[in-house]
């Protein structure tokens, strides 16, 4: 344990190097997977109104099983979750591309896979968000969201072009395997042996998990700055990051290109995201980061009602860089920010909160961008109108949210 607390430099600390390449490795797959299944639905389906669906499916049981798997982190070994999530999904991405090479991957086993993929997540990101302030302690925090996130950001580029790639020159259950490989190497580096992580010292007792998400949300609402950081991370996700992820397919489509197209667009938004990390790892808590935070949302707002005004694929990528990397910015400091002021004991409830309120919102996201698009309207004129709310409601954020604004 006395890794554990050890809060030096990061590249000392084993358990968190274990818990960061696992988490490289697996959103490497992941990434590899979601272009995949879109372009499948796309191409080999002829369906692309169901791409919105397949998105909805994977974040719908993530979102509503999300709070239980916060109260589970707090009260199972946290590495345990995170070994059993994996080697479930590694199951269920080999299913898929063992369907795919017998020509037996229809929609209804898509969306039974799809489904049940989003489910395990719901207790794996929970468990990682609240271990890693264990691990590194609370003067790392920052560095080590800004490492942590910003390789998930950077497998988010990379998987989609060794994907583009793969889809060129094979088929989709060779690129369907591929990403079943990366994601079984997780399974490896996350192991309970490697981490050793303690065990919480409440004894699971699943009869007091309302009990413990109401304490959760007491909890919340007792805090200003977390309330108000909630509901920063939720504009983000409601208004650029859920629109954008589904307007990629579907521009893509609209413009007629290829799954090479598609994974440029996403390899745009993943320099953005994964350059603002960067960023924000290298700087140090600042004097009036609140106020950064909130008007960078602003800004990210604007450059999304910028990028859903262009027909261009090269200023679509560069835009959505753009995009990625203030919205990066504004996640990352607002997460840390949260995670100081939670409490060890409570971090999986808080986090798990947190992220019901934010990623909750990206399947209505994908439904509301779908199904307008779907009674007619043009994509990039929905974008618009999306982005335009969402400024409205940063711009009231700004105002209201006096507590945050003055946040160091």
């Amino acid at each position: 344990m006395s890794e554990i607390q050890d809060y030096g430099r990061l590249r000392d600390n084993k358990p968190f190097i274990f818990v960061w390449l696992a988490g490289i490795c697996a959103m490497l797959g992941f990434s590899m997977l979601f272009l995949t299944t879109s372009w499948y639905v796309i191409d080999e389906l002829e369906r692309p109104a169901l791409v919105g669906l397949v998105l909805v499916m994977i974040t719908v049981p993530r979102v509503i099983m999300m709070v239980f798997g916060g109260v589970v982190a707090d009260r199972i070994k946290k590495s345990k979750i995170m070994f059993t999530t994996n080697l479930l999904q590694t199951l269920l991405i080999s299913t898929m591309a063992y369907l795919v090479t017998q020509d037996q991957l229809g929609v209804a086993a898509l969306v039974i896979i799809t489904f049940l993929f989003g489910f395990f997540d719901a207790f794996f990101y929970p468990a990682v968000t609240a271990l890693i302030p264990i691990l590194v302690g609370r003067e790392n925090i920052q560095r080590a969201n800004s490492l942590f996130h910003g390789s998930i950001e950077l497998m988010f580029m990379f998987g989609p072009v060794i994907a583009g790639i793969l889809l060129t020159v094979s088929t989709f259950g060779t690129t369907m395997t591929v990403a079943a490989i990366f994601v079984s190497l997780s399974v490896i580096f996350v192991h309970p042996r490697l981490i050793q992580d303690e065990k919480p010292k409440q004894e699971t007792e699943f009869s007091k998990i309302k009990d413990d998400f109401v304490l959760g949300m007491r909890y919340i609402k007792q805090s200003p700055i977390i309330s108000s950081g909630i509901i920063t991370i939720s504009l983000v996700n409601l208004f650029v990051i859920g629109p954008i992820i589904i307007s990629f397919p579907l521009i893509v489509d609209v413009l007629d290109g290829t799954a090479f197209h598609l994974s440029l667009l996403e390899v745009g938004l993943s320099v953005g995201t994964f350059t603002g990390s960067i960023i924000v790892y290298k700087i140090s808590a600042h004097k009036r980061r609140g106020r950064i935070i909130v008007l960078t949302l602003i800004a990210t707002m604007v450059g999304f009602f910028v990028y859903s005004r262009m027909e261009i694929l090269p200023a679509l990528m560069v835009l959505a860089a753009v995009v990625g990397f203030a919205a990066m910015i504004v996640y990352l400091q607002m997460l840390t920010v949260i995670q100081e002021h939670t409490p060890h004991d409570r971090q999986g409830r808080v986090m798990s909160i947190a992220t019901v309120a934010s990623e909750g919102f990206a399947p209505v996201a994908f439904a509301v961008v779908s199904l307008f698009v779907g009674i007619g309207l043009t994509i990039h004129d929905v974008l618009a109108w999306t982005a335009a709310i969402g400024i409205i409601c940063s711009i009231w954020l700004a105002f209201k949210a006096k507590a945050l604004m003055q946040a160091q």
